[in-house]
């Protein structure tokens, strides 16, 4: 009598394979779609990132108050990340110059300056090289007291490193 030895039945298997190919190639085509559809919102998010004015207030008249930080030597353009010694400050081509005068193109603009301790003195150098740049014109500033309590108050994690870094460095 013949044995019966059980033979691999390949047909068996080949609807299986049919569809996990299938299954695989449909979430592959998916893959695709999803990657196309966030590189075009992550290429539009980086587009609105390079606009100008991200790091600016709303006043209630209507303009915005773009911010600056003055530190005891330096004052910092917060928008930018650059920084102007005081001596610079009102030298033609300074960043801060340049800044400004891109700020008050339009009048309802305005620079808002947050002093920290013992920097006053670098305000009013900022302060009168805008009067200087428009001496006909009246130039609209503001101005906020920030110490280091008021600076530990914002989280540290979302504001630039030389923020951090003066912080902890005035810290008793």
């Amino acid at each position: 009598m013949p044995s019966k030895e059980r033979q691999p039945d390949d047909e068996s298997n080949a609807p299986m394979m049919a569809v996990f190919g299938g299954m695989f190639a449909l979430m592959l085509v998916f893959l695709l779609i999803v990657n196309i559809f966030s590189e075009s919102a992550v290429r539009e998010r980086l587009q609105d990132t390079a606009d100008d004015g991200l790091y600016r207030i709303q006043s209630e008249t209507g303009g915005f108050g773009y911010v600056v930080i003055v530190f005891p030597s330096t004052l910092r353009i917060v928008e930018t990340g650059e920084g102007v010694a005081r001596e610079e400050i009102c030298t033609p081509g300074s960043p801060y110059r340049n800044y400004a005068e891109r700020v008050y193109l339009d009048g309802e603009q305005q620079l808002l300056f947050f002093v920290l301790e013992g920097s006053i003195p670098i305000m009013a150098e900022a302060r009168n090289c805008l009067a200087a740049i428009w001496p006909d014109r009246e130039i609209r500033i503001g101005w906020v007291i920030a110490d280091n309590e008021f600076l530990k108050s914002v989280m540290l994690d979302d504001i630039p490193s030389y923020i951090r870094d003066y912080t902890e460095t005035t810290t008793p």
